[in-house]
This record gives C-alpha cells, structure tokens and sequence, in this order.
C-alpha cells in the first residue's frame, strides 16, 4: 500500500535525523490505516506514530485526529451510543490502551494494548454489551446470537459489559473464555452475571494489561523455551554468564523476560546451598511493569515458597529491598504502581520484609543475595541488555559495597512499620495508591478468585500468587 510504503520511509529518515534507532522500526499496517480512514478508532496514536505522522503531512497529530468523535457514529456503525462511551473510557483512562469499533457485526472489534517501557504489547477481541447492575453483579443477556458468535472462537477475547448507573457508565469485564464456559454449565441461559469485583478499574485493567501480554508472548515462544532447556544447566555450571539477546532473536520480551528470571532464581538457589542464615537481596524491578512478572510467572512463586521453607526458623527474618526513585513512581500510571504494590504484598506474606530505597543513585546496583562477608549470588534480568547476567562475586571490596547499600536501604526505607500491614501501607501512600480502597477490592476479587476474570493459557503462568495476595491484604484490613 502506498501509504504504507510512504510512512516506512519517513521513519526511517526521522531516525537518522534524530538519532533515534527505535523510529525506524515504527510501522503502519494496512487495517489500522483503513481504521484511521473510516474514523473507528479512539484517541491518539502512539507516541512514535504520532511524530511519523507529524513529519508526513506537516500539521500536529492532535489536528489529524481531531475529529475523531464525530466521525467515530457514522451511520454504518452497528454499535450503540453506550458501547462508543465504553469504547472511549477504555481509550482515555488508560494511555496504554486503544479501542477500534469494527463496522461490521462479522468482525470483531479490538483491544489493542501496549508496554509502556518492557513489554511488546498484543491485540485481544473486546465485545460490548448492555449490562443491567442488580443484586451486587452486572447481568448481561445472552440469548443474542451475535454475542455467542463472538465467544465461540479460540482467540483470546474480552466481554464487557456496559452498566448505566444515573449518570455514571460502570464497565465490567470477563475473559470471552470464562464467559463461554460460564454459560456452557449454567442452569440460567438467558443471563451472565457477572460479579461486582469485575469492575474494569485501575486494578482489574492492570491485571489485565500485564497477564494479556506475557501470556500471548510465552505462547509464540512455547517450543522456543523449551528447547533452550537444557542450555540452562550448560550455564548454570559457570561461575559467570550472560547470554545475549542476539543469541535469541526471535523471542519476544515475554520469553526473554521469563528464561532470564527462571535462570536467576536457579543461579540464586545454588549459590545459596549450605547457607544457614538467611541472605539478604536486592532486587532491579522499579515499574508495574518490570515487577509483573512475580505475580504471574509460575516459578517465582516456587522460588519464594522454597526459600521460606529453607529459611523459616531462622532467628532474622529475609529483607529483600527494591530501590524505586520518586521520579519512577510520577511517571507511572496507578495501574502499574498497583503492580508494584502486590509484588512486593507477595514478598511480606511469605515472610519476607521489604524495604523500599527512593534514591535514584542507587539505581544501576546489581540485583544480589548476599551472604554477608562470604559471598554474593549476582542475577541480574531486569533492565539489563543480555537475556541475564549472573556472576558469584567473593572479592570484599564488592561484598562491602552491596552490603552498604543495603545498610542505607535499611535506614532509610520509605516502608516503614513493624509489621506487614503498616509497611505496606505506609509504601501504598508513597505509591499514591489508596489503602482502604486496594483493601476493599483485594477483599472482593478474593472471593471470586482472578481466574473468574481471566485464565493464562501458558503453563508457564498461573493465578496463585494473586489469589494469595488478595487473601492477604484482605485479611490485614483493619476494622474487617
């Protein structure tokens, strides 16, 4: 397409001129520029798009898709007024979020979703329909036979349902997956209820958002992943390594990011053999992003879980400490510092006291697990060029320098508190995450569980450590 072609080669002439490697691989395909020309899509575009198509035609991005919202209910639109103001919350709470509205009743609308720094981002289905609010759930009817032809294919798809609340929209969501099941066994079909902690919020969208990427990722890297297997144990046998991604082009950041964090915590764990006091570490991960991972990632919840049953009778407790500049924290949405913030909940209900560091000098230091005046296990995955980069340091100078940063980690932790509940919520005020209100929806989404909103299809990830989290932060509520 000649539009195509055109857009190509403009972003490769912007990367030259502003030195910017990453524009050069900006691209347009066909069907978003048909979107774009028939008006269903909502908001901006990318970043990078946006600077393309400012230097293509010469006038600011905003002008170019100004007109957006009146064009978006042309006639031909089968959708209705409620399903547009879905569509357009969805689009202008969350930047990393965009709703295109098919024209068709046979073709799915999208929800595509991107990362913010890490992740590649994917594309899922997204239906709307009304949705009635009574009896603390949102009830869809279902005897239409347009929604069952939109939950019947095996592509990951995303059922929302559109509550009119005075004049409040309230949106509820379900996994297309968990919906076609959900009716395949109910006695009820002619409804869907769905309950109240389906609320598409600032939590539920994170999850949402993180899950839906790595997912989709894993399983374009299945076969990849396992055959790089044994290649583990080659590594694991040197005293240092770190692959390059070079050395495995085609993985997406998902299957980079999951056989770099399988290979720490099997570096980490040998290291640590015949350690009987309990180390201390320092971990890289500062986004939502970056810590997403340890609520999904199925082997870092076995990693957890093996080092508190190594180290439950010892007479300190682990610290593990995360340095997070404020600077991180204001240029993240609430979404991702919800992330954060139930990453690190994981870590203190397994017994492992957090303490938090805002000073960005302190930034670029290893991720460890030092044994004091012994040695460190060096795994590094997080923000790192290679797939990992793991060593096993012995040199004192090295030990004393890990061991100060963790001493001025202690002391001036922004998680203060003798216990859990107080340092995570004392760290939920520097997040600017509201305590009572992640209380009360951790309370709800523990008694629905998260599958019942959305199944990872990898076996590499499961629900289990949220489900864990959400029980725990209920259960530290004050005033239950």
């Amino acid at each position: 397409m000649v539009f195509c072609t055109h857009f190509e080669r403009t972003a490769r002439e912007l990367a030259k001129e502003t030195n910017s490697p990453h524009l050069a691989a900006v691209s347009v395909s066909r069907s978003t520029f048909d979107r774009w020309a028939k008006g269903y899509w909502f908001g901006q575009p990318w970043p990078d798009t946006a600077l393309v198509l400012e230097r293509l035609f010469g006038v600011p991005s905003s002008d170019l898709f100004s007109a957006a919202p009146s064009v978006m209910q042309v006639r031909s639109s089968p959708h209705s007024r409620g399903d547009i103001r879905a569509a357009l919350a969805i689009t202008e709470r969350w930047p990393t979020s965009r709703v295109f509205l098919s024209s068709s009743d046979e073709v799915a609308d999208s929800w595509e979703l991107a990362g913010r720094q890490v992740l590649d981002g994917t594309t899922a289905a997204i239906g709307f329909r009304a949705a009635a609010f009574r009896e603390g759930a949102a009830h869809i009817e279902v005897a239409d036979p347009a929604l069952k032809q939109f939950l019947r294919p095996a592509r990951r798809g995303m059922l929302v349902g559109v509550a009119e609340q005075g004049d409040e929209t309230q949106l509820y969501v379900v996994d297309a997956a968990n919906a076609r099941r959900t009716l395949a066994v109910s006695s009820d079909g002619d409804t869907l209820a769905l309950p109240a902690a389906h609320l598409l919020d600032d939590l539920t969208y994170g999850l949402l958002w993180s899950l839906v990427q790595l997912d989709d990722g894993l399983l374009a890297d299945d076969l990849a992943l396992a055959e790089e297997q044994q290649a583990l144990d080659t590594y694991l046998s040197l005293p240092r390594s770190a692959p390059s991604r070079v050395a495995l082009p085609d993985l997406t950041t998902a299957g980079a990011q999951w056989l770099g964090s399988a290979f720490c915590a099997r570096h980490i764990v040998r290291r640590l053999e015949g350690v009987t006091a309990p180390p201390v570490f320092w971990t890289r991960e500062q986004t939502g992003e970056q810590a997403a991972p340890w609520l999904w990632f199925r082997h870092k919840t076995d990693y957890l879980r093996a080092l508190a049953d190594e180290y439950t009778d010892a007479a300190t407790p682990m610290v593990r400490v995360f340095c997070i500049p404020e600077g991180e924290v204001t240029r993240s949405s609430r979404y991702e510092r919800i992330l954060l913030l139930l990453a690190i909940a994981l870590m203190e209900l397994y017994g492992i006291r957090v303490d938090v560091l805002a000073d960005p000098e302190y930034s670029e230091v290893d991720g460890f697990a030092l044994v004091p005046r012994q040695r460190a296990a060096v795994a590094n995955w997080v923000r790192t060029e290679a797939i990992w980069a793991a060593d096993t340091v012995t040199q004192r100078p090295a030990l004393r320098t890990y061991h100060e940063a963790f001493t001025e980690a202690q002391a001036r932790s922004v998680a203060t508190g003798p216990d859990p509940e107080t340092r995570l919520r004392t760290l939920a005020g520097f997040l600017d995450v509201p305590w009572p209100w992640l209380v009360r929806r951790c309370r709800e989404l523990s008694e629905c569980g998260t599958a019942s909103i959305v199944r990872p299809r990898s076996r590499h990830l499961s629900v289990n450590a949220l489900d864990d989290v959400f029980h725990f932060l209920g259960d530290l509520a004050p005033g239950r």
